[in-house]
């Protein structure tokens, strides 16, 4: 199981202050991101060209993929100081992407006891060709699953991790939410169709490859081996992508010590003693590597050479 690590060489002192859920921060960070959503989707609705229009809804779509990271925050209890005010915060970071908080949170939690080996939530992926990759990055996968997520849920069929009837019960209020949320945008839109297409509905589509783009790398060609160091990788990107994405892209970091708030995860990184062996500069970088790998008929883009040789920058 991998929720086991070595924690030695970080000060205790400093690792519970970082663990500690600072909710000035969140407060600020999510006024922060909820206002410029706002902002961005009165701007490309007063645009008068379609095409700057349809760009606002690009990077509204970016904001949108970011819900998922705050929401995920909400799952190990260091974006607010309760448990209740994390559940009420990880539904409505959830419900807006239609992610059922109750599910992914008890998904998740399991994928961090098995990360990399049998028994992971979060299956391993590797792309044989670059068609496949695109297709994934498309997010088009994502609209299948999503209706059969919610019929399941109404007839009682829950993933193993959702074993308990509470956990069962928050699962379907989770679901009602979900359900709710889709009459309500649905009847809004028959009222005000073009408003909603530019500040809602596209930015929904292009949330979804913007969080293929953003989680892919986390795990990418590292399966098979327990340990963090190993299995694991972290992105060290910049200043505004780690803003919107609550520095979810020191995902090595959040697995070694996933009780820091995730607003403490740049201090986090910077104080481990060591880097972290398994880094990428940039999600772009990554990316485009993947992508060149794969033109090339490359399928090993991404792994590390040999089970003990693990201390490569990919």
């Amino acid at each position: 199981m991998t929720g086991r690590t070595h924690r030695q060489g970080i000060d205790k002192t400093l690792l519970r202050s970082l663990a500690t859920a600072d909710r000035g921060r969140v407060t600020a960070r999510t006024t922060v991101l909820l206002g410029g959503y706002a902002v961005v989707a009165a701007l490309a609705l007063w645009a008068d060209s379609g095409w700057w229009a349809l760009l606002g809804s690009v990077v509204l779509g970016f904001v949108l993929a970011g819900f998922i990271n705050a929401a995920h925050d909400c799952v190990h209890g260091s974006h607010l100081r309760s448990k209740r005010a994390n559940r009420v915060a990880g539904a409505a970071w959830s419900t807006p992407i239609l992610l059922n908080f109750t599910i992914y949170r008890h998904q998740h939690l399991v994928h961090h006891r098995f990360t990399g080996v049998e028994g992971d939530t979060e299956p391993e992926e590797t792309f044989t060709t670059l068609r496949a990759y695109l297709y994934a990055l498309s997010g088009v996968p994502f609209w299948p699953g999503f209706p059969r997520r919610i019929w399941k849920t109404w007839r009682n069929d829950f993933p193993a991790s959702v074993g308990t009837e509470d956990r069962r019960r928050q699962a379907r209020q989770d679901n009602t939410a979900i359900c709710t949320w889709i009459v309500l945008t649905a009847v809004l839109t028959v009222l005000f169709p073009y408003p909603l297409l530019i500040a809602y509905w596209l930015p929904l589509v292009f949330s979804l490859p913007a969080g293929v783009f953003l989680s892919l790398p986390e795990h990418y060609g590292l399966w098979g081996v327990p340990e963090i160091s190993r299995n694991t990788r972290t992105v060290r990107s910049n200043r505004l992508v780690r803003y919107v994405v609550w520095n979810a892209n020191y995902h090595a970091e959040h697995h070694r010590y996933p009780a820091v708030a995730s607003v403490n995860l740049h201090k986090l990184h910077r104080a481990m003693p060591d880097p972290h062996p398994v880094q990428e500069k940039s999600y772009f970088r990554f990316h485009a590597g993947l992508f060149g790998a794969l033109s090339r008929g490359d399928q090993d883009y991404g792994k590390l050479a040999t089970p003990h040789d693990r201390h490569s920058d990919n």
